[in-house]
């Protein structure tokens, strides 16, 4: 996290996905799997490798165990999934992602930027 933090992206990608290798998959409710996938995926994100950042999001998604520890991080990879795909210039799967998103923080907090700019985005595409 201090190289994700000092963008030094490199190293952090190398750091976390060494770090998610030695970990058991999905072992317990309160696995931190989602935490270091959605590092990694940031750091790809940030070296602007978005088919890797895609595929780490993905994983967040596929996972069961962790939700309730990490369920802003599960919640939170459909909105950069969204993000991603409306990068990569395809727009229906930005609105699943999106959608996908807004549906499971309608209840959360609801001033974090996140849900407005998935709003905002999501009329983009429509539009």
């Amino acid at each position: 996290m201090i190289e994700l933090g000092e963008k030094n992206y490199t190293k952090a990608t190398e750091y976390f996905a060494k770090a998610i290798s030695l970990m058991p998959y999905q072992d317990h409710v309160n696995s931190e799997q989602g935490l270091y996938l959605d590092c990694l995926a940031q750091a790809y994100c940030r070296l602007g490798d978005l088919a890797k950042s895609r595929q780490e999001y993905e994983k967040i998604t596929s996972l069961t165990a962790g939700r309730t520890g990490w369920g802003d991080i599960y919640a939170k990879s459909f909105y950069m999934l969204g993000k991603i795909a409306a990068q990569q210039g395809d727009k229906p799967r930005a609105r699943d992602n999106y959608q996908k998103f807004l549906d499971l923080w309608k209840d959360a907090d609801p001033g974090l930027p996140e849900p407005a700019d998935a709003r905002k985005r999501l009329r983009e595409i429509e539009n």
